[in-house]
């Protein structure tokens, strides 16, 4: 099996999109309840490790860049 740069990048925005549905699924489910959607939780997290979120983006943003740039 050879992983090339576009199959890297296909698994990259695959795995996004479904983080991203499951959030946005998990929230109207708890709008619908009234309680707290899991997103608050996330928004706290990233907001006492800025540094480290920071980090990752920029770590995604030299993965993608590197798989990109022609």
């Amino acid at each position: 099996m050879k992983f090339t740069p576009e199959s890297i990048l296909s698994l990259i925005a695959t795995g996004a999109s479904l983080i991203v549905f499951l959030l946005m699924l998990q929230e109207s489910l708890a709008l619908r309840k009234g309680t707290d959607p899991v997103t608050n939780a996330v928004r706290s997290l990233v907001r006492q490790f800025p540094r480290a979120t920071y980090a990752i983006a920029v770590l995604i943003g030299m993965v993608l860049g590197h798989l990109l740039w022609p």
